[in-house]
């Protein structure tokens, strides 16, 4: 198909994904508002037509309007911070003031790379009205030059008409700029240091000749010349070798002594876990308890390999003996006690030889609540003699394998 007859294709139909001013909505569009063609950029084609702009959450169709030369505006663009800017500009003017040039190529990635951490937001793709509303806000409250609103921020002075250019309101426009100030004169002393630092010569960048996202990069196009990609898509290398290749018996599992704890969460410990890492912190209230190990959900929270202190209440299909069938919306239970379930259903399957998709499905809450041997704040160990006592035989149930 040539492009001129894929752009034919288009005219009754939309493109799944992106956009494009050939398709059945963008002429739609044209029609509605008596335009003589539509005016776009890149983002606004490699954005889907149900795309809402984050600030303003009004649609494609809420945001197009005529322009001078009776042209459908149709424009997105990529709002960002400033703050590379700022770092650049007083790397080389502190640079410029050394008696002798010491900064390097070098250098000057070191500051670009810290610029990054002083962003208070990441590239957006906003509409070209919410992009301006930026700018003029900025000038109404005579905000910093390096200064930018955030998305969201832009959200809370925006008075928003569809199709037409928004209109601020000055009142809350120099309230969020007041609230951010303090935090912004902030990120300009520490790009200050930052960029003093690399004009100085002082950084502590290292690069390596050979980065490990240049070795999978390169990798990945091997793949795909070599068809692997054809195999598996997501993991190509996992089809080249063998992930485990010492697999330690089916019952490693509950064979390790998993050490108790001896402390416990601080009030502040807790305060932070609610703060940074309080998804079920904070959706279950302090009348829960696990109804496997029973334990209440502040005893539920224990230390990782990652974080001094975590909580997880997660659920999976388990087998109920009253129904004698798996229910596939269990009541959630500790993480822990869903691992014992995980893990026992996965020994379950291994041994057995079966092709069941969810482990804890072979395994019901009472046998469970036998076999765990619990401890505040702790994994749980596990009764392994009558977890030996209770391994499977077949049986012509509902769930086609099941422990005595």
């Amino acid at each position: 198909m040539t492009e001129s007859e894929f752009i034919e294709s288009l005219k009754d139909r939309d493109l799944q994904g992106i956009d494009s001013e050939y398709t059945f909505s963008t002429r739609a569009l044209v029609r509605a508002f008596e335009a003589d063609g539509a005016h776009l950029n890149r983002w606004w084609v490699m954005t889907p037509v149900t795309w809402q702009c984050p600030c303003c959450k009004r649609t494609k169709e809420q945001i197009v309007r005529l322009n001078k030369n009776n042209y459908l505006t149709c424009q997105l663009h990529e709002h960002h911070d400033h703050m590379k800017d700022v770092v650049k500009e007083l790397f080389e003017c502190f640079s410029i003031k050394q008696n002798i040039i010491v900064a390097d190529e070098l250098s000057e990635k070191f500051a670009i790379k810290t610029a990054f951490s002083l962003s208070a937001y990441d590239n957006t793709v906003v509409c070209f009205d919410c992009n301006k509303a930026d700018a003029d806000a900025k000038k109404i409250v005579q905000a910093h030059v390096y200064f930018s609103f955030s998305p969201k921020q832009i959200s809370e002075f925006l008075i928003v008409t569809s199709n037409e250019e928004h209109k601020i309101d000055p009142n809350q426009a120099q309230r969020v700029w007041e609230e951010a100030r303090p935090i912004f004169e902030v990120r300009i002393q520490m790009a200050e240091s930052f960029a003093r630092i690399a004009a100085e010569k002082k950084d502590w960048y290292q690069p390596s000749d050979n980065t490990a996202r240049n070795i999978e990069r390169r990798a990945r196009r091997q793949f795909e010349i070599n068809k692997v990609t054809e195999i598996n898509k997501y993991e190509p290398e996992r089809v080249l070798y063998t992930p485990e290749p010492f697999k330690g018996k089916n019952s490693s599992w509950r064979e390790k002594n998993n050490t108790k704890s001896q402390t416990e969460p601080s009030r502040k410990q807790l305060e932070h876990l609610a703060s940074t890492r309080g998804k079920y912190w904070n959706r279950y209230d302090e009348n829960w308890h696990c109804p496997c190990c029973n334990r209440d959900k502040l005893s539920c929270v224990r230390p990782s390999k990652k974080n001094p202190w975590i909580l997880e209440i997660k659920s999976g299909p388990m087998f109920e003996i009253s129904a004698f069938e798996v229910n596939h919306e269990a009541e959630p239970v500790c993480a822990d006690c869903l691992d014992t379930a995980l893990n026992w259903g996965r020994e379950i399957i291994k041994e057995t030889g079966a092709e069941i998709s969810f482990p804890s499905s072979v395994v019901c809450l009472e046998e469970l609540k036998d076999i765990i041997i619990i401890s505040p704040h702790s994994k749980h160990n596990h009764i392994n003699d009558k977890i030996n006592s209770m391994m499977p035989v077949r049986r012509q149930l509902a769930c086609p394998i099941r422990v005595n």
